[in-house]
């Protein structure tokens, strides 16, 4: 791990987001507290809470709606997505 101050990340940003790649970067402020920096991969999904809060309350109402397909008794994960995928 990597403790650098705030200051010292502003004058070399590119170098601790280069070392953030391969290691746990800590930025710390003595007025703002630490942040640990993270790459962001493409698997990662970037979303906020508002929009989160509204995707379940939307799922929920298409639920109680019955606008949802329903896993059968006895039906594999496999065959579940086959025929989710085919109703659309």
């Amino acid at each position: 791990m990597v403790v650098v101050s705030s200051r010292e990340f502003r004058a070399n940003q590119r170098k601790y987001f280069d070392l953030a790649r391969t290691n746990d970067v800590v930025i710390t402020s003595r007025s703002h507290g630490s942040y640990r920096l993270v790459p962001i991969s493409e698997e990662d999904t970037l979303i906020d809470r508002e929009s989160l809060d509204a995707r379940i309350r939307q799922g929920i109402q298409d639920y109680e709606a019955d606008k949802v397909i329903k896993m059968k008794d006895n039906e594999s994960s496999e065959e579940f997505l086959e025929r989710m995928i085919s109703e659309r």
